[in-house]
């Protein structure tokens, strides 16, 4: 049996208000590496703090967050990793993790 886990949603973005255009690639990034190595502390990181460093369509992380967690606790085999800030007011990123075992 093969099992594909997918969390969806879009990076650092906010796509209104003052801080419209907001795009936040060293905390995406970081995510993106706390993701692989330490979600139990994501976990625990306020949705309030998500917003504030991600703009609010940034908590849509938390969706990649909850996909992690189906996961083995054990750090996975990162298979594919990409960021990219486009045209749009939104950064894109892929992750594709493998569990160890």
């Amino acid at each position: 049996l093969n099992v594909q886990i997918w969390g969806t949603g879009g990076m650092s973005h906010q796509l209104q208000g003052p801080r419209a255009g907001l795009i936040n690639k060293a905390f995406d990034n970081a995510f993106l590496d706390r993701l692989i190595a330490d979600p139990a502390d994501l976990a625990a990181m306020p949705h309030i703090d998500y917003v504030r460093e991600a703009g609010s369509e940034g908590i849509e992380l938390v969706m990649w967050l909850i996909a992690r967690g189906a996961m083995d606790d054990a750090p996975p085999r990162v298979r594919h990793r990409f960021y990219h800030v486009p045209a749009s007011n939104t950064a894109v990123g892929h992750l594709i993790l493998e569990n160890p075992t």
